[in-house]
């Protein structure tokens, strides 16, 4: 499935003048778990990640491209947290190499995509508190005195999620972006954050086992504009032909 091909190649030409850190996954440097109820208090908070008054983006993409993600690896672009000093913006981008999730039948792509996205609700890095909303594409992270005394960094949670998103048998390699420069475009990352979120909803509107009128669809401005929609979108009206 290449749906998300187009948006990862515009993401990696909004990093394209910035050069990034980069860390091959190491298991070994996973940040501890901090556990599903932890709580980090204002009063025990360094700074927070994409507070309100911040900029904040996170956006999953998955692609088979393996000169995309060719392997495990945790990439940032800005200050690490020990080097953080207060609130800050932050994006974090995840793009995943997976197998063809369409070659057990394209009614069940969208159900992966979707379980490959609630995985990210099940990593708790100990003393870095996640706030993640379902429909929203902004992801706030606050983070304790406490773990940043201990050491923490963005390569010890990145990790983290890339053990956690490999527990997904379609998922074949893993790249985790981390952003904190503050002069990065979060504004044009947000909107193709945005522009994932429609290709994702196009995408379970062609499964859909449902007639489709073109002409009529909300979704056709969407389908227009990428190219492995239009694709599927052809299989599908001749199949029901």
């Amino acid at each position: 499935m290449n749906v998300y091909d187009a948006v990862i190649a515009d993401v990696n030409n909004c990093l394209a003048p910035y050069t990034p850190k980069v860390w091959p996954a190491n298991p070994d440097r996973a940040a501890r778990e901090g556990g599903k109820n932890q709580l980090i208090l204002g009063s025990e908070a360094a700074y927070e990640l994409g507070a309100l008054s911040c900029d904040s983006v996170s956006c999953l993409l998955l692609t088979e491209d393996a000169e995309q993600v060719p392997r495990d690896e945790v990439v940032l672009y800005g200050p690490d947290l020990p080097e953080i000093k207060g609130d800050c913006s932050f994006a974090r981008i995840t793009v995943l190499r997976t197998e063809d999730i369409t070659k057990d039948g394209e009614q069940a792509a969208f159900a992966i995509i979707k379980g490959i996205e609630t995985k990210k609700y099940g990593v708790y890095p100990a003393g870095y508190m996640i706030r993640a909303a379902a429909f929203s594409n902004r992801e706030q992270a606050r983070v304790s005195r406490k773990a940043l005394d201990k050491g923490l960094t963005f390569e010890q949670v990145g990790n983290l999620f890339i053990r956690q998103y490999r527990r997904s048998r379609f998922v074949q390699a893993v790249k985790v972006i981390f952003i904190t420069l503050p002069q990065a475009p979060y504004r044009d990352l947000d909107g193709l954050a945005t522009r994932t979120n429609k290709i994702t909803g196009a995408l379970n509107h062609i499964l859909d086992d449902v007639d489709m009128d073109c002409k009529a669809c909300e979704w056709k401005p969407v389908c227009d504009e990428v190219e492995g929609l239009k694709e599927m979108h052809g299989i599908r009206r001749r199949r029901g032909s």
